[in-house]
């Protein structure tokens, strides 16, 4: 039975604080719920507390948190519609919970009463997870061994765990839409680097490339004209083809050709080849031959990690070598890039987004491996920086 006990006053601002801090740290939504669920079941022995979000279409509820929730239950909650809807949110409005006295009578639990009783329930409270707009995040609902009626007690420990609870689910849908923001803009930011690299290769190249031939005409035959100019002609032509490399390159940068006909290994090798032509850093790249084909979108993910992290040790390390590697493990691709420099400077990792001057692409690197549900681990002190990116094997092509 739930009860809001006198005895234990120190432990509501002590897991308040603590699933605040999960906030903070940025821990999944399933886990704060779950950390609530179990503040409930620690001050309230018998309840079998359970958050439940919406599906998309608001009708149907997906179980999110629940600790104590027998796993015979799991497939009695997939697709539960919200209980009583239309006094669910009514309730919203009142923010009072939904009583579910008889739920062999509710046609929401009647199908799955033989299996609720079972384990010792004979009834059940639903509160309403409001957001600061009144509108309906998700419902908790507290299974019971007894027909019971919050006390007022009650009821104020509820409150104060369902306004967590609310906050955690808001934090999480925010988030939830800036990674999808992140996603598009990348996503855009791709199309566009691809379309000015192809407009750079298909037509600006080719009128340079023309210029450069029209040039060399001009120069086989102003010697039959005026020998003093040849030298001028000659100069221009070597501009032209200067420019003409530079085209080239800034397009393979912008989209390199070799990631989408020939794939990572041939086009990290080919951008490693042309650091390595520069003077003051020296880049090795370790990479299986049988490495597999990846899906277009993660071979792009794990090229801008690359790139980006080889800029990073090129304009801040200070380092003479750094080493590129990349395997396939039994979860999917390991990435790392690894350098002997200075290290990044102290406070860069955790105000990356903020910072312009050092750590150039450290945010876009991390949500580029989350989007392909991955993650990214940067190490670093004086004697290097190691950057580790994860890639699960979901992001395999299939084989043909």
């Amino acid at each position: 039975m739930l009860q809001a006990s006198s005895q234990q006053p120190s432990k509501t601002p002590i897991s308040e604080t603590h699933v605040l801090k999960m906030l903070s740290r940025g821990a999944p939504i399933n886990e704060i719920l779950n950390e609530l669920c179990n503040f409930l079941d620690i001050r309230s022995p018998g309840v079998i507390p359970t958050v439940l979000l919406p599906h998309r279409d608001g009708m149907r509820l997906r179980l999110v948190a629940g600790p104590k929730v027998p796993e015979i239950w799991n497939e009695a909650f997939d697709g539960l519609k919200v209980p009583s809807y239309s006094s669910f949110q009514a309730a919203a409005s009142r923010e009072d919970p939904v009583p579910v006295a008889d739920m062999k009578s509710d046609p929401s639990f009647a199908a799955s009463w033989d299996l609720f009783s079972s384990q010792g329930v004979r009834a059940a409270w639903s509160v309403p997870i409001l957001s600061g707009a009144n509108k309906i995040l998700g419902t908790m609902i507290l299974f019971y061994p007894t027909a019971y009626r919050p006390t007022k007690g009650d009821l104020a420990l509820i409150e104060q765990v369902i306004h967590i609870a609310a906050i955690a689910i808001e934090c999480h849908r925010s988030e939830e839409e800036l990674r999808e923001f992140s996603r598009r803009l990348y996503q855009s930011q791709d199309d566009e680097r691809r379309r000015i690299a192809r407009e750079l290769h298909d037509s600006t190249g080719q009128k340079i490339a023309v210029l450069g031939m029209k040039l060399s005409n001009v120069e086989s035959a102003i010697p039959r004209v005026a020998p003093n100019d040849n030298g001028i002609i000659s100069e221009c032509t070597s501009l032209t083809k200067s420019i003409a490399d530079e085209i080239r390159t800034l397009s393979y940068l912008l989209h390199p050709p070799l990631l989408d006909e020939c794939g990572l290994n041939t086009a990290i090798h080919w951008y490693v080849d042309g650091i390595n032509q520069r003077k003051g850093l020296h880049v090795d790249v370790e990479i299986p031959q049988n490495l597999r084909r990846l899906s277009e979108d993660a071979e792009l993910a794990i090229f801008r990690i690359v790139q980006a992290s080889l800029t990073n040790v090129h304009l801040h390390s200070k380092a003479r070598e750094a080493t590129v590697k990349i395997e396939q493990t039994l979860d999917g691709v390991m990435v790392e890039v690894r350098d002997d420099g200075q290290g990044i400077p102290e406070g860069v990792l955790n105000h990356s987004s903020q910072t312009k001057s050092v750590g150039v692409g450290i945010t876009g690197m991390r949500e580029r491996a989350e989007e392909l549900g991955g993650c990214l681990e940067i190490e670093t002190s004086s004697n290097g920086t190691k950057v580790k990116a994860r890639i699960p094997n979901s992001n395999f092509r299939e084989v043909a």
